[in-house]
Formats: structure tokens, C-alpha cells, sequence
């Protein structure tokens, strides 16, 4: 029966090369993609003109597509006026338009069709719309099965924030990305003062010039009560704003909290650990930031950490002060991820961290760019009796050299490793030949040497 439909679903194909011969390239493109992966269309890079659109919106196998990946394919504004009118997308649970050129009429089309009322994600990152776009869509009374909406790198500014904050499309979504809209300190203002997003769950807010005159109304806001997952990554928010997030009732719920390059110092660091909010947090991304040794000391003795599953401090110049009131910390017993590059921790800090038995469930380990590490290092890594569940040590860009190199090769505690990095580290041949043909990381898959 299976290949009876398989041939049916060929002699389709044949039909549309009849019938579209200007078009048999992106047919057999089409044809090929589908057999490798039922119900996914991905044409990611892909050029398509109007006339390909069309094309596309004409193939009747493509009724059996729930993920059409249209993404960089310079798909435009009248190339979508084709799919919208297509009787055999309606099956379409994905729709990826991102790094296109549709504008705010691409939008009125998006929003008005029935095509598309079962879409349940819709990416229309890096396009031409602008604020009228962002109302068209969030006044859309056909978009009501749509979860996932991602307007970055577009214009939609204060005016298009606001009316996504207010619309019933907005009440609807639970993963909201708006990364570079142009919103700024007036669009988070009504945003956080006047949305009613009840079933939002990611918020991601990053590279809007934020600051913490606008965090405060967010902070404090009550329409979003199933947050769990908020972005703020490329902001200028400062410690001021961080104070803000933790005093604020909206960090109660947060899982996720990602702050890296925002100007932060040792007091936000301070003011999470003594939050009486910030206490569910499982992730907290502080890359490239000023927290030092000081505000690691902090973090490492609050019991907001104890149910942290991946922390990012790297960038923060903790040196090995830092590094060691980490593996000193009474609250890690659940993280499985740390990333501290570029954090001159130097080999006492590793050292720290490998004789630590306050780090049971670590699975990750980024120590990569200038963190000085040399063979001592290593050789801590490589001896340590708590690291028996890593999976993943990166070391890049340190000097462990050849001796390095020989400690973890010839490791009897690293049989868990399944991917290591040790680019730019002074290895000669001999110290790459020890790992590649390394007896006792018999786990590991992908070894990175250049």
C-alpha cells in the first residue's frame, strides 16, 4: 500500500512538470524534499520569485505540509498574496517567513485569509513591517489557533507593542520574540502597564535600548501570569533595573531569566540573591557583564539558586575568587550546566571546581577564552572524582598544551565525555594524536582540535 501512495503522490509530480516546465527546477526541489521528510517543506535559502510562489500555492501535494520553512528565500509581499489564496495550504501548523521582504500589506493578508487558521507558529522576523503591520495582525479574527508569533528586527515600534498588548491575538500567544522592534522605553511602558497576556510563557525583549525606566512597570505587572521564560539580552537596563526585576511580582513565576550585556555590577547580582521573588529560577544568563568574584559570592550563598539548572557568569571577571565560591556553594546540587569563559579563573579555579563535591549533577562545562588554564588545570579536570556525568568540557583557546592533553586523553574519570574542545591550546601532533586516539574516552563523538 505504501508504495501504491508513493507512486500516486510521484504521477502528482509528473503532472506539474507537464504543466509548469519553467518551474521543473524548484519541482524536483519540492519532490525531493517531501520524500525525505513527510509533512515538513523546508526551502530555506531557496530563491523564490512571484511566479515560484505561485507555483507552490498550485501543488496539491503540498495539502499534506504542516511546516512550510520559507525562511531567506526572498519571498515577497505578492509572493505571498499567492500562498494566502492557495487551497492546499490549509493544513499548515508552521509558517516560517523570516529574513523576507513582506510588509504591512503582507500582514493584511496574513490576518485576513482563513489559509492560515491553523497556524499555530508564525516567524516573520526580518522583514518590512511596521507598526500598521503588527495591528493588522493583532486585530486578526482568523489567526485564533496561533501560539508562537516572532516579529524581530522589524519596525513595529511603541504603536505596534501596544497593540499587540491590548488585541485578543495577544491573550492567545504563549512564546512572544520581540528582539529589535524598535519598541524602546515607551513600548515596554504600555506594554507592561496595559497587557492582559494570560497565557504567555516566553517573552523575549532583547536589543530594544530597555532601560530601568521601563522595567519597573513590567516588574510589576499582572498580566502576565504564566511567564516563565523572559529574554532582556542587549539592553541598557543596569543594576537600577535589575533592583526593579527582583523587587517586582512578575519575577515570582520566572524559570528563565537571560540579562546578558546589560550593564550589570555586583549589586544585581546582590539583588537577585536577595529577592524574595526571583526564588524559581532554573536558568540565569549573566554573560558579559561586570558581576566579579563579589556578586559570585552572593549568588553562590542564596538559596534563590537551589533549583539552577544552567548558569552563564561568563564574561563577569570572577577570576578564581569567583570560581571558587562556586564550587563552594551549598546550592548546586542541580546544576548540569556552567559556563565561565573568558573569566580568568585561571588553574585554582579549575582546580576549585574539579575537587568540588558540591556539583553532582554537572553534565556542561565551558571554560573557554582566556581563562589561562594550563596542564595543572587539566590535570584536575582529568583526575577529578566529581565530574564522572560531564558530557561536554570545552577548553578552547586556553594553553593546557601537550602535557594538557595527555591528562585528559589518558583520564580514567572522563568516561562520560562525549564532546570536547580544546581549540587553540599549543597542542602539537603528539598532543592531538593522544586524544584522537585516546583508550579511555571511549564516549567521546565530536573532538574539536582546529
Amino acid at each position: 500500500m505504501a508504495e501504491a501512495k508513493d507512486l500516486d503522490d510521484s504521477l502528482d509530480f509528473l503532472r506539474y512538470f507537464e504543466k509548469y516546465t519553467e518551474a521543473r527546477d524548484l519541482i524536483t526541489i519540492v519532490q525531493n524534499k517531501l520524500e525525505k521528510k513527510t509533512g515538513t517543506l523546508e526551502l530555506r535559502l531557496e530563491t523564490l520569485n512571484e511566479d515560484d510562489c505561485k507555483v507552490l500555492a498550485d501543488l496539491e501535494p503540498l495539502a499534506k505540509v504542516t511546516c512550510l520553512d520559507l525562511t531567506e528565500t526572498g519571498v515577497s509581499t505578492a509572493g505571498l498574496v499567492h500562498l494566502a489564496g492557495s487551497k492546499h495550504l490549509k493544513n499548515l501548523n508552521q509558517l516560517l517567513l523570516g529574513n523576507n521582504n513582506i510588509d504591512d500589506d503582507g500582514c493584511f493578508y496574513l490576518s485576513k485569509v482563513s489559509t492560515f487558521s491553523n497556524l499555530v507558529e508564525l516567524n516573520l522576523s526580518a522583514n518590512e513591517i511596521g507598526p500598521l503591520g503588527a495591528k493588522l495582525l493583532s486585530a486578526s479574527e482568523t489567526l485564533t489557533q496561533l501560539e508562537t508569533l516572532d516579529l524581530s528586527y522589524n519596525r513595529i515600534q511603541s504603536a505596534g507593542i501596544q497593540a499587540l498588548a491590548e488585541s485578543s491575538l495577544g491573550g492567545r500567544l504563549k512564546r512572544l520574540t520581540l528582539t529589535d522592534t524598535g519598541m524602546g522605553d515607551d513600548g515596554l511602558d504600555q506594554f507592561g502597564r496595559k497587557a492582559s497576556m494570560r497565557q504567555l510563557e516566553s517573552l523575549d525583549l532583547s536589543d530594544n535600548q530597555l532601560t530601568d525606566r521601563s522595567v519597573g512597570p513590567l516588574a510589576r505587572s499582572e498580566g502576565f501570569p504564566s511567564l516563565r521564560r523572559l529574554v532582556l539580552d542587549n539592553n541598557h537596563l543596569g543594576d537600577d533595573g535589575i533592583y526593579e526585576l527582583a523587587e517586582g511580582t512578575l519575577g515570582a513565576r520566572l524559570e528563565e531569566l537571560c540579562l546578558r550585556c546589560n550593564g550589570l555590577t555586583t549589586d544585581s547580582a546582590i539583588s537577585i540573591a536577595k529577592s524574595k521573588s526571583l526564588t524559581q529560577l532554573r536558568q540565569l544568563d549573566l554573560n558579559n557583564n561586570d558581576v566579579r568574584a563579589e556578586g559570585t559570592q552572593a549568588l553562590a550563598q542564596s538559596a534563590n539558586i537551589q533549583y539552577m539548572e544552567k548558569l552563564d557568569l561568563g564574561e563577569n571577571r570572577l577570576n578564581a575568587e569567583g570560581a571558587r565560591a562556586l564550587a563552594e556553594s551549598p546550592h548546586l546540587g542541580n546544576l548540569r550546566e556552567l559556563r565561565l569563559n573568558n573569566d580568568n579563573i585561571a588553574d585554582e579555579g579549575v582546580t576549585a571546581l574539579a575537587q568540588s563535591d558540591k556539583l553532582p549533577s554537572l553534565e556542561a562545562l565551558y571554560l573557554e577564552q582566556d581563562n589561562w588554564i594550563r596542564a595543572a588545570g587539566a590535570r584536575a579536570i582529568a583526575e577529578s572524582d566529581h565530574f564522572s556525568k560531564l558530557k561536554t568540557l570545552v577548553l578552547g583557546l586556553n594553553v593546557i598544551g601537550d602535557e594538557g592533553a595527555r591528562y585528559l586523553a589518558e583520564s580514567e574519570k572522563l568516561s562520560s565525555l562525549v564532546f570536547l574542545n580544546v581549540i587553540g591550546n599549543k597542542l602539537s601532533s603528539a598532543g592531538e594524536d593522544a586524544l584522537r586516539f585516546s583508550s579511555q574516552l571511549n564516549s567521546l563523538k565530536t573532538l574539536e582540535l582546529v
